[in-house]
């Protein structure tokens, strides 16, 4: 069975817009959303700081 993987975001409302082409198109998600908040975190990475954020 084919399938697509894909990253997009949409500052602030990814998931708003998945679910609006979901809609619009007539299909589900097979694995769900996850956002980078879902994302465990690894050893390796630094601490997050909300203060490094590039607005």
């Amino acid at each position: 069975m084919a399938g697509v993987s894909a990253y997009l975001n949409y500052p602030r409302n990814t998931e708003v817009t998945f679910n609006f082409c979901r809609s619009v198109l007539g299909v589900g998600f097979t694995g769900g959303i996850s956002g980078f908040s879902d994302i465990p975190p690894s050893c390796d990475m630094p601490s997050f700081n909300e203060n490094n954020i590039l607005k």
